[in-house]
Parts: C-alpha cells; structure tokens; sequence
C-alpha cells in the first residue's frame, strides 16, 4: 500500500567563512533515543519552539519544547501507537494528526476497512485526545496502489481530503488512474461537499490520467494538475504522450473546468501551481523540444480567479550562457537542453511573482545523486528577473539524502538557498543570498572539519523576522541538535 505524505551566471567562488557564530545559536546534542527522526516544528510562539519528531517506524511520536534560546524545557509522549501517519493540521487554533487506519487481508492480498482519521493533539499535555474524527469512511481497496493526502486553503478555511486508487502499476509513472474521491471539509471538520470525479476525456474507462497535485481555494473549489495521456503512457519516448490539465472542481456538478497551456506541441515537465493574494491562479513549470526529463525553458501562466481570462501566458528558453553553466561547458550548440532538474521548492513573492529552484537528479538504483541547483525568479508578469545555477554534488547511499538536498525561502524580498557542499570533513553548509536585481552573496555557516553533525536542509523552517529554524543530524542518526540562524546577522559581517 501507498500513501502519500503532506520546488545563470556560473560563479565559482570561496564562500566568506565567518569565524563568529554570533549569528548561529544552537540547542545542546541529544541522543535520538526512540525518536529517530525530526517530522515538523509544529509551532512556535512567545514560550518557545515545539518539535514533533518520530521513530523510524512511525509507532512512536514526541513532542519536544525548546525556549527561545534552544534550551530543552520538556519532552511530551504524543502517542506510541503504531499507525500510518501523514502529517499535522492547524484549523480553528486547534492541532490534529492525520492517520490511516487499515487491515491486511493476506489471502486476497488486499487492505480493508481503509480509513482516514483526524486526532486532536491536546493543547497542555500535547497527546493524542483518543476521539477520532472519520474523514474517509472505512472501504475495500481494489488495487494495491493507493494515494490519500490533505490540502488547505490558503486562508485555512477549507480542509480538502483527497485518495484515489491507481489502475495498474507502470515504471516511472504514478498516479495513474481516470478517478479521484474529494472531500471538503470546514475548520472545525464540518463537511460541506464530497465528489468522485472522472477525469478522463469523455468520462471513458480507459485510464488516460496522471494525477499530479491537488490544491484547494478559500471558497472551497478545488484544483487538480493532471497530465492526460494521448494514446501511449510513458514519459519515456521521444515523442510527446500527454497534455498537462489543470482541472477545476467545486460542489455543484456544472462546477467543473478544465484548462490546458495552448503554447505549442512541447514537453511539458516538473509542473506546479498555486493561488496567489488575488486568488489567481499561477501556473508554472519547464519545457524540453526533446524528451520529458530535459529542460530547454520554463512557462508562466496567470489564470483569473473566476477562470474566465488567461490574465498572463509567456514562455522562456534558458539562454546558451546558463545552459552551458548547468553542464559544465564552455559553449553549447543552439538545439543543447538541460538534463534531469526536478522542480523542489518554489515560494509566491509579494509582488505577485514566484521564485522557484530545481536540483538536477540522475536515475539511480542505488545511489542518491542530486547536482547543483538551478533557481529563477519570475514577476507577476511572467518575466524573468534573473536566474542562476550553482554547484552543489551529492552522490551517497539513499539514507543520506536529507544532507544533500536544500532550502529555498524569501526574506525581505531576498532569496536564500541553504545547501551543503560535501558532508565530510573538506565540506560545510553554505547559504547563498540573491537580492532582487540577482547579485549573490555566498556565506559558508558551518565546516565539517570538526563537527559531527550536519546541517539538514530540508528540515529548515520559516521564522518571523530574518531567523530560520535548522535541525543538524549526525550522519548514522545516534545524535541531533536544533539552531536558529539570523539571515541579517550572518550577511551584515
């Protein structure tokens, strides 16, 4: 059973290393203990920072309370029974965690009684209350391929639970199945609508769809990004196999909409999108001429919130200078493309525009290959204000991975990008700022030489102000500790 779980100028440069760390405050090393593994900060206020961590096996939860200068106050048992959890919710000033709940049936080899819950997490003592909410009533699976997941509005006044079952299993290709079961709910649980949609054109049987992402707006319609397959399915060849959807979804049967790019026969890949302040929706992603895992531009389209008017529709070829950055060249032909860059982070600016970054990330069977970071920031017209590759190499067993990816966030209408660069004792975290008209600033915070622990991140988190949380973890997960690190002390040196 599956479930899911809630995106240049080549410049090579020796980092300014600051010998202070004034703009670093770390939290004592712990043992792991029963927790191995840090899920979330699941809040943060006056009387400190609330971390959710995990055991290995998810049977296991806690709650640890740091204070505002990352010493230990209090650990909290949240829960110790063995359940698949998906992640946390915050609605009506209230937490709850979300978990399925099923039985293996072995002679069939198929899961019953298939059910979602929502479980409130109690404001003083940080366990689970034992009153389950039911958000997907118990049901047979069909298949063995299954997805269930949760979005929120932006406002978060709309819960949306969404599960399919996928028709079938093809190699590189997930989420393949014509429908989809929605549930809307309010912030406190209430349901307001529920729908099993078909996505196929013409409602027919053949499974034509891939589902890619779901979102929900304020006013409780949901959107979901599909690719429709013409008539083979397969991201493999060298000719074009589908066409991105975004279909538009909403309580009454006519409520139902459907938009696609229109630019052209290309390969559309590594597709998002989102509702900006406005409501509008953004819509944005990469192109290849060639294959579905290269990259030649990027698109922009602005869609309005009544889905009456394409407000913006641009495309972008990446010039042969940052082409020749991203595979380490000299000088490229005209028809050269960029290879395999998955699309990891991307943040709505306040100007109405998006930054976004990808890492490139070679097939491996073993192996966990991430290789450099490409990043662009788009206006709210769907131009291009700068972009900009940078060199990061990671190639380590799978479990090493959360070492070797990076972070994206937006301050003060900056851009940071934290990564490592080797996590042996010649590598060291790296923060890289790009202002606005796409000068960099490179600033190494932490050397390996000496330390233990590596900065993990995708375990960094948004705070007020200029300071973002980082979790740091040995390499073999015995140890961790917690930082607070101040984007305007560490640049201001």
């Amino acid at each position: 059973m599956k479930t899911a779980f809630t995106i240049f100028l080549f410049i090579f440069f020796h980092p300014c290393y600051v010998q202070s760390q004034s703009y670093l405050l770390k939290s004592k090393i712990k043992d792991s203990g029963r927790a191995s593994k840090t899920h979330t900060l699941l809040q943060y206020d006056s009387s400190g920072y609330y971390i959710l961590r995990y055991s290995k096996n998810i049977n296991y939860a806690e709650l640890e309370h740091y204070n505002q200068q990352l010493k230990h106050q209090k650990t909290y048992l949240v829960t110790d029974k063995a359940r698949k959890y998906i992640g946390v919710v915050r609605l009506d000033q209230k937490m709850y965690m979300l978990y399925f709940y099923y039985v293996l049936n072995k002679q069939q080899n198929t899961h019953d009684k298939v059910s979602l819950y929502a479980e409130e997490i109690l404001p003083e003592t940080y366990a689970l209350s034992g009153d389950s909410i039911e958000l997907i009533e118990p049901f047979k699976m069909v298949s063995n391929y299954y997805t269930g997941n949760f979005a929120i509005s932006p406002d978060q006044s709309k819960f949306l639970v969404y599960d399919y079952e996928e028709d079938g299993d093809i190699e590189g290709l997930r989420g393949l199945t014509n429908k989809i079961r929605l549930r809307v709910f309010d912030r406190s649980f209430n349901q307001l609508w529920t729908r099993t949609v078909n996505l196929s054109p013409n409602g027919g049987a053949k499974r034509q769809v891939a589902i890619k992402k779901l979102r929900i707006n304020n006013r409780g319609e949901v959107a979901i990004l599909t690719d429709i397959f013409r008539k083979t399915r397969s991201y493999n060849l060298k000719n074009i196999t589908a066409d991105p959807t975004l279909f538009f979804v909403g309580k009454e049967k006519n409520n139902y909409a459907l938009f696609q790019p229109q630019m052209g026969d290309y390969f559309f890949n590594q597709i998002s999108f989102t509702f900006d302040s406005n409501g509008d929706i953004i819509w944005f992603g990469f192109y290849s001429k060639e294959r579905y895992y290269q990259q030649k531009g990027v698109f922009f389209i602005k869609i309005n919130s009544d889905r009456t008017k394409v407000l913006v529709k641009k495309m972008h070829e990446l010039s042969p200078e940052l082409l020749a950055q991203l595979l380490h060249r000299n000088k490229v032909r005209p028809d050269t493309e960029a290879r395999s860059y998955k699309l990891k982070h991307w943040n709505l600016m306040a100007d109405g525009g998006i930054v976004l970054s990808a890492e490139q990330q070679p097939s491996s069977s073993f192996n966990f290959k991430c290789n450099d970071i490409l990043s662009l920031r788009f206006d709210a017209s769907g131009d291009i204000m700068w972009a900009k590759h940078f060199f990061k190499h990671g190639n380590q067993p799978k479990n090493q991975k959360v070492f070797l990816s990076h972070f994206l966030c937006n301050k003060n209408n900056h851009t940071y990008l934290i990564y490592n660069r080797g996590i042996y004792s010649d590598g060291y975290a790296n923060v890289t700022r790009i202002d606005s008209a796409g000068r960099v600033t490179n600033k190494k915070i932490y050397n390996y030489l000496n330390q233990q622990e590596l900065v993990c991140p995708p375990l960094s988190y948004h705070l007020p102000g200029t300071q973002l949380f980082l979790c740091l973890q040995d390499r073999y997960f015995s140890n961790y500790r917690f930082a607070l690190l101040d984007l305007e002390k560490l640049f201001s040196k």
